[in-house]
């Protein structure tokens, strides 16, 4: 007879700004949340541009990736209060010490 036994890994919860659990807990406003989305809609955009541009190599995807993420990172930071940024980056600690 065969057995199996599974253990169980604890998953890190990431936070993620774009979701709308996020934003609902650091208070943004409705004008707040829809530039949000609209930031992460034109980063995954940029980054889907990206992944099939068969001119760059890897690492030159792998680069500019990143720097689409930092850049979506900068603003949405830029779009929050500070006491929203403060909640934000408590959330992300919290979440990162699970």
């Amino acid at each position: 007879m065969l057995s199996i036994t599974m253990v169980s890994a604890q998953q890190k919860k990431a936070v993620f700004l774009h979701k709308q659990e996020t934003m609902d807990a650091i208070g943004l406003d409705p004008e707040q949340q829809t530039k949000i989305t609209a930031l992460t809609k034109k980063s995954f955009a940029d980054i889907n541009k990206i992944r099939k541009d068969t001119e760059l190599s890897d690492s030159e995807k792998k680069s500019k990736i990143s720097k689409v993420y930092k850049k979506r990172q900068q603003d949405y930071e830029a779009t929050l209060t500070a006491d929203q940024l403060k909640k934000y980056n408590e959330l992300k600690e919290a979440a990162k010490n699970q």
